[in-house]
């Protein structure tokens, strides 16, 4: 038990996080050798992961989880010196006692030092011995695990022939004991806080011996009432025996109350900074404290008003010196945040492995990219809809094996997860080699649900059906299974996406495959925006200056309406469609026709338009805030910002509003 031993709580917390890092790693080392059994490189790897682990956690005297890794440690040894092969059912139970391994470590994380293994635990620690005592491919060499098992059986034949109390005995058998820890490792022992049995009792207090209790328990009735009729024992010593025995599971059970686990103190959120990043932010701190005299000294020559102009000049530069330093600043602390993706892409093998048995599907992954950098609270955001979308294209894209097979394609079906650094932004790209989406079979369902009407669905273009299998409660599943078919999960995706600024694109061809696209910004912590400044009446907005291509003074000739498509903006032979910002936002402008205004095209990724404003005030760069939940329905609000004068800003969403709108933006 923990209190037995006294843990050096910050040693601990450091062998908890590093050891589930050890064990995130193992799930596609696993899938490789399982793929190839003969793989020596890949089989070392996890052999030592499983030996350092049974090493650490004895350490700590957690024995549960150092005989855990022991046993699998054995296992592994068996096939590292080809006693046995790595096939699917071992692999399986390698799989399992990982797993097993995580959540003993999760528990102790949460302040359990339980050192006993749980039902679930010593049932997979059993298969372990059944499988490393099983003959068929025993090798020749004699393992002691193999001979303290025949000991074991010994010891049932023992005191079945009441021979197991003779002194003799017990002495040897406490010398083996002492053998097998030293060989083996210290056995997990019952903890003893179990109330002691009601004929052990009755043995203390002198009523009874144990030859009546033997004898009793070959009866089928109550221990008490055979006692009783036997006259061994009077009801009134029965019932104090009994209401003692009840006394004590009370107290044992008060006791486990009082012991209720509480999480270790300083498994919190942590990072891993190299010391070369530390000194660079101090270089930087100490060139703004520099800074930071500098403008005291011009607040002073200012304030006297001496040399004003010379003054003006001086500040200018120290304004430039520091922008370029809070530059760096920013760009140093963006770096030590990012880490590395693997940590969520090593867990997909194991994922799509797992799920294709499941399903009766055979499925294969290739991962592209995983060594990019990311933000780590986008990394902490991004498992779950990654995951759910992978689980789609695994249980919904591609087909079974016969029908693959049929259609001319390998039964082995194929997934990809790209990542990549694209303009700024952070891409995942999730293709298969599936069957594709209908996009008239998904309108119709969509119908069906009540998704949308009818009349949406004719003229519906397929880019957009397609988006919806991430509306929550959709699902084209003939089957419900534990896998997918309730319409939940992929409305995750659509909604966390939303929450990080991200978008997703999807498409697909019919009997060919399907391809998602997530785009996200490299970060959701601090976003910065270069824009222009608008004025809109009496609001100012910021306009991303990525999305800008020029902005003009229209003439009136240039400025029509067309039946079908609203007001649109010729400008060189090229129409664009006319949106006013006032009408969107519900603002009072200060001019009402666009040859007074500012119009600002706008091209990018396809999507085209006239935005009119007022007037364009300065060019800036901002720090996006998101506003809350209750602007996060507003299609045209990317966030909001402080601008210098102390005002806040709306952010423009530039896509979601072209996107969102009645009428299409696209390239006419």
């Amino acid at each position: 038990m923990a209190e037995e031993f006294e843990l050096d709580q910050e040693i601990l917390v450091e062998f908890i996080k590093e050891t589930l890092e050890e064990l995130d790693g193992l799930d596609p080392k696993f899938i490789a050798l399982e793929k190839n059994p003969k793989d020596m490189e890949v089989l070392n790897a996890i052999f030592r992961t499983m030996h350092s682990i049974k090493g650490s956690s004895a350490f700590f005297n957690l024995n549960h989880i150092r005989n855990f890794a022991h046993k699998l440690e054995f296992l592994l040894d068996d096939l590292r010196k080809g006693a046995r092969t790595a096939t699917k059912d071992i692999i399986n139970v390698l799989l399992r006692g990982k797993d097993r391994l995580d959540h003993m470590l999760n528990r102790l994380a949460s302040g359990d030092m339980e050192v006993t293994h749980t039902p679930d635990e010593a049932a997979l620690l059993k298969q372990v011995e059944n499988i490393l005592a099983s003959k068929e491919e025993a090798a020749k060499e004699i393992k002691p695990h193999q001979v303290f098992l025949e000991i074991d059986k010994l010891r049932l034949d023992l005191a079945t022939d009441g021979l197991i109390d003779k002194e003799p005995v017990e002495r040897l058998l406490e010398q083996i004991e002492r053998l097998r820890e030293a060989v083996l490792g210290p056995e997990a022992r019952p903890s003893g806080e179990a109330a002691p049995p009601l004929g052990k009792m009755l043995i203390q207090q002198g009523l009874i011996s144990e030859e009546d209790v033997e004898e009793a328990l070959t009866k089928q009735k109550k221990l008490g009432e055979i006692l009783v009729e036997e006259g061994k024992v009077t009801p009134e010593a029965v019932e104090r025996a009994a209401s003692d025995q009840r006394q004590q599971a009370r107290e044992i059970a008060e006791a486990k109350k009082k012991k209720e686990p509480t999480p270790i103190a300083g498994l919190k959120k942590t990072m891993r900074i190299e010391e070369e990043k530390i000194d660079s932010f101090m270089d930087v701190v100490g060139e703004l404290i520099i800074n930071a005299e500098v403008f005291n000294y011009l607040q002073k020559k200012l304030e006297g008003g001496m040399d004003i102009e010379k003054s003006v000049m001086e500040f200018k530069n120290a304004n430039v010196d520091f922008s370029e330093l809070i530059f760096n600043l920013q760009k140093g602390l963006a770096e030590v945040r990012k880490v590395s993706i693997k940590g969520i892409f090593q867990k997909l093998p194991r994922m799509v492995r797992d799920l294709a048995e499941a399903i009766g599907k055979k499925a294969d992954i290739e991962i592209r990219g995983e060594d990019l950098l990311l933000d780590k609270s986008l990394f902490e955001q991004l498992e779950s809809p990654l995951n759910h979308i992978i689980r789609n294209a695994v249980d919904h894209g591609l087909e079974a094996p016969d029908v693959r097979q049929a259609a001319g394609k390998n039964p082995m079906g194929r997934v990809e997860v790209i990542a990549e650094e694209t303009k700024g932004e952070f891409v995942i790209r999730i293709r298969d080699d599936g069957k594709g989406m209908d996009a008239a079979k998904l309108r119709a369902k969509a119908v069906e649900k009540g998704v949308i009407t009818a009349a949406q669905a004719d003229t519906m273009p397929d880019k957009e059906a397609y988006k919806l299998i991430f509306a929550p409660g959709f699902s084209t599943a003939e089957k419900v299974t534990d896998v997918s078919g309730r319409g939940v999960g992929m409305d995750v995706v659509m909604t966390t996406l939303k929450e990080n600024k991200g978008k997703v694109d999807i498409s697909t061809t019919l009997g060919k495959g399907t391809e998602f696209t997530l785009s996200l910004p490299l970060s959701n912590t601090l976003i910065t925006i270069s824009g222009l400044v608008v004025a809109v009446g009496k609001e100012k907005y910021i306009v991303p200056m990525e999305w800008i291509r020029e902005s003009i003074h229209p003439s009136r000739q240039q400025v029509s309406s067309v039946k079908t498509k609203g007001e649109i903006v010729q400008i060189r032979d090229h129409i664009y469609p006319l949106i006013r910002l006032h009408e969107v936002f519900g603002v009072t402008p200060k001019h009402k026709h666009p040859w007074n205004s500012v119009v600002m095209v706008i091209d990018r990724e396809g999507l085209q338009c006239c935005l009119m404003v007022d007037e364009i005030i300065e060019e800036t760069q901002v720090v996006l805030k998101d506003l809350g939940k209750m602007f996060h329905h507003i299609p045209g609000i990317l966030g909001g910002a402080i601008l210098g004068d102390g005002n806040v800003g709306l952010v423009v969403n530039i896509e979601g509003l072209l996107r969102t709108d009645a009428r299409s933006y696209a390239d006419h």
